[in-house]
């Protein structure tokens, strides 16, 4: 997973958006993860929280080359395992609680300046309200907040 991860985010502008719902157990994933890696990365992170069709606009003013989506994706694998999918490949997936379909989403920036979009998608356990985290998806947090620390130092990011 990391040899792919960095073959699409290697030397580009980068933003991380964190996606899920935090009232739903492992749907949180997405927007904890960003919250870890809050001070321990120098690229734009957003918690998108359920609601990424809000961010829009930050995601566009972003200026980013490559915006990297962390959600909760049923896929059918053991909780807390996490695969790298291109946008495209996710649309027959169930993505968390959020009913925004995150392909469509991201072509309302124009083209021009659209982004490529990259889902790191972990299997969730328990979705049901008012659970917290599974132990598994806390020990994926963990995981990928070293990972990320790592593979984002490759990456730039342009304040102007």
């Amino acid at each position: 997973m990391l040899a792919e991860l960095n073959s699409y985010i290697e030397g580009k502008r980068i933003l991380l958006l964190g996606v899920g719902n935090r009232l739903r157990g492992d749907d949180a994933v997405g927007s904890l993860l960003v919250e870890r890696l809050q001070g321990k990365v120098n690229i734009p992170l957003i918690d998108a929280g359920d609601v990424p069709e809000n961010y829009l606009g930050p995601i566009e003013e972003a200026g980013a080359e490559v915006v990297l989506v962390v959600d909760a994706v049923d896929m059918g694998a053991n909780v807390g395992d996490v695969a790298i999918f291109d946008i495209e490949q996710v649309q027959g997936k169930s993505i968390s609680t959020h009913t925004a379909n995150l392909g469509l989403l991201f072509k309302v920036i124009p083209s021009e300046k659209r982004p490529q979009v990259i889902v790191m998608g972990i299997q969730p356990g328990n979705t049901e309200p008012g659970q917290g985290l599974s132990e598994p998806l806390h020990a994926t947090i963990e995981s990928l907040t070293t990972i990320l620390v790592v593979s984002l130092k490759g990456s730039t990011h342009d304040e102007s």
